[in-house]
């Protein structure tokens, strides 16, 4: 029997799209890297780039191919659940001729099997709540009518889902406190409601009110992009014009896109596939100067033919990471860096490519990143290579494991010496809060700096040093021998070099080094040995 689901998972897409902004703003912390909406958007567009204008032999090939499609394109932990949802709704669904209300009812109840198997510790509260519910709903609502209707469970599914959300601060302390629900859970709550839209043929009921701010630029976010491109840096000095124009069409432009400005000066960093067209657009607001590009595409055939000459490997690091400083050097010390941090989380397939380019039998993976930990626990599924993941959850704690790295060394030797050596250290970043908000019982007014220790808030301060040192005075109470200063955009380096002499007065024995990194939205990275 030929199947076509696209027009169910675009529906499903299209709402989440709808409502991504309002996701990415649920943060607890007011930190500038909200994703949470971004990363299930683009597992959900992996299925529908998979499924559009396809026609499948059954629902069991149909199912196969969706939830490898998720796999392939979860990214951060929020993306990571969903494609496991999808899992496990698309296993259950592949022993069915065809979607009836009593197969959608047992289809959440997959959904929710696999995703609280993928979590470690399985936290109330959630995204894993809420699929919860609303399975409980959906099987309530097949088993008190044996005809029932599929829209009818689909309903109920996402009415309870709703409900959920409201309820997910009444579990959550941290919710509570800081005056917002699950993210992830209305994620998942958003998807139901385009699942009904299209079973139902109603449109989709907007459940909450409208945010003010506006949505993303999706379509930046989602270009298909050959290779690397080109990084491209410049100033606009004298900058005239309408701002927000300026904003929207370098986003659109390209990728990993940074704008700093000061008054009449604009800073920019974009990797882009059209460099002379962005530069010559740039030039209408102003004088450009400082003009820096670089052929990416270049840099990776390099390294590809590098890595030929070599021949085959036995063992290969690839790790995630943004700024330029941190690429040179990851790359110096002997990884493979895929682009990926704080707001651009890679996907699985990213890594997989990344791992396959090195022609090893055995690759490390450094995610670098608290939310790229579990996509990089899904690659061992889609490569040949056997997979070992460090996990490292700063920049700077990646490059430190990289000294425990070793190509000639035994494969269990050296995973086991860089996790040694990721054990024992304490990991610290400052950034400025997008907003106002209430954390630990403590007022975090909008533009503040805060630093964040092994990801609990300890400093709340007008200026990055002041937060920086009062990080490493928290680190200084268990003892410690060894403090690597990771400064990325924002930071200059006087201002990181105060940071050293405010250590050195708090204690001379310890050993300080700074390096540049150049990530986006947190100047600095700190960690402690």
């Amino acid at each position: 029997m030929a199947v076509r689901i696209d027009s169910l998972v675009a529906t499903a897409h299209a709402a989440l799209k709808s409502q991504v902004a309002r996701i990415d703003a649920l943060n607890v912390y007011p930190v500038p890297d909200g994703d949470t909406g971004t990363n299930m958007l683009l597992t959900l567009e992996s299925i529908v780039k998979e499924t559009r204008d396809k026609t499948y032999e059954g629902l069991e090939d149909a199912t196969r191919a969706a939830a490898r499609a998720a796999l392939m394109g979860a990214r951060g932990n929020s993306g990571v659940i969903l494609s496991q949802m999808i899992r496990g709704a698309c296993e259950v669904l592949a022993k069915r001729d065809s979607v009836s209300a009593e197969a959608f009812a047992a289809a959440l109840e997959g959904a929710r099997e696999r995703s609280y198997a993928s979590v470690r510790e399985p936290v109330e509260g959630t995204m894993l709540t809420v699929i919860k519910d609303a399975a409980r709903a959906a099987s309530a609502e097949a088993s008190a009518d044996e005809e029932a209707d599929l829209a009818a469970v689909v309903l109920a599914a996402t009415t309870e889902a709703h409900a959920s959300v409201r309820r997910t601060p009444e579990l959550l302390d941290v919710l509570r406190e800081a005056g917002v629900v699950d993210a992830g859970g209305l994620g998942v709550a958003v998807i139901l409601d385009g699942l009904y839209a299209c079973v139902s043929g109603e449109g989709i009921e907007d459940t909450f009110e409208e945010e003010e701010s506006a949505a993303p630029n999706l379509a930046a976010i989602h270009a298909e992009e050959e290779a690397w491109g080109y990084c491209t840096e410049f100033v606009v000095t004298g900058f005239s014009g309408d701002a927000r124009e300026f904003e929207e069409r370098i986003y659109s432009s390209g990728r990993s896109v940074l704008l700093v400005s000061d008054d009449d000066l604009v800073k920019v960093h974009v990797h882009t596939q059209d460099p002379g067209e962005t530069l010559s657009y740039a030039g209408r607001f102003g004088r450009l100067s400082g003009v820096k590009v670089d052929d990416m595409e270049a840099q990776v055939r390099s390294r590809g033919e590098d890595a030929a000459e070599a021949g085959e490997r036995d063992l290969a690091v690839v790790a995630a990471s943004r700024g330029e400083g941190s690429r040179k050097l990851f790359e110096q010390m002997g990884a493979v860096v895929i682009e990926g941090g704080q707001g651009a989380n890679p996907s699985a397939e990213d890594f997989a490519r990344a791992v396959e380019s090195t022609g090893a039998s055995s690759v490390i993976l450094l995610p670098n990143n608290k939310n790229i930990v579990p996509t990089a626990e899904q690659v061992h599924e889609l490569v040949d290579a056997e997979v070992h993941v460090v996990r490292t959850i700063s920049i700077a704690a990646g490059l430190v494991a990289m000294v425990g790295f070793d190509t000639e060394g035994e494969t269990e030797e050296v995973v086991e010496e860089m996790r040694e050596i990721t054990a024992g250290l304490r990991c610290a970043e400052v950034t400025q809060a997008v907003r106002e908000a209430r954390i630990d019982g403590r007022e975090v007014p909008e533009g503040a700096y805060i630093g964040l220790l092994d990801g609990e808030l300890v400093a709340v301060e007008d200026g990055v040093e002041v937060a920086a040192i009062k990080l490493v005075e928290k680190m200084l109470e268990g003892g410690i021998d060894i403090v690597t200063l990771l400064r990325g955009y924002g930071m200059t380096e006087r201002s990181a070099e105060r940071v050293v002499e405010g250590i050195e007065r708090l204690n001379t024995d310890v050993e300080i080094e700074i390096k540049d990194g150049g990530q986006p939205l947190y100047p600095l990275q700190i960690v402690a040995e």
